[in-house]
């Protein structure tokens, strides 16, 4: 995402699939890498040719964000602490593991006048 882009306010909104076929990220885990909105349930408009619609389920999230922060003088070092806190996050402590199954979305969120944040799916041990 360009300076630019991040100076006016608007974000930027990514997502992961769970998929065995899936590339490797450095997480460790098969992801497929994903662009796109959230839509209504009931949506009914136009698809564009290179999108696809798919439905997300329902499912339980751990979210680590952090606040608005300044792009040009920042950046690397909020996606550092996000990464640190993820890395170092007792799952086991809280009842819980990531949740990897096939389909299941983790959310990723960029938006500097806002936050910076993922979202991961996870499940109960």
């Amino acid at each position: 995402m360009g300076g630019k882009e991040a100076n006016s306010g608007s974000g930027q909104v990514m997502a992961f699939i769970n998929a065995p076929e899936g590339r490797i990220c450095s997480w460790g885990i098969p992801l497929a890498e994903a662009y796109g909105v959230r839509l209504p349930a009931d949506y009914q408009g136009e698809i564009p040719p290179q999108m696809q619609l798919m439905d997300v389920p329902e499912g339980e999230y751990i979210v680590f964000e952090h606040g608005p922060f300044d792009y040009e003088t920042e950046n690397q070092a909020v996606e550092e602490k996000i990464e640190a806190a993820m890395k170092s996050f007792d799952f086991s402590a809280a009842g819980y593991c990531l949740d990897t199954t096939a389909g299941r979305v983790f959310y990723f969120y960029h938006d500097c006048t806002r936050y910076w944040k993922y979202v991961r799916p996870v499940k109960k041990i």
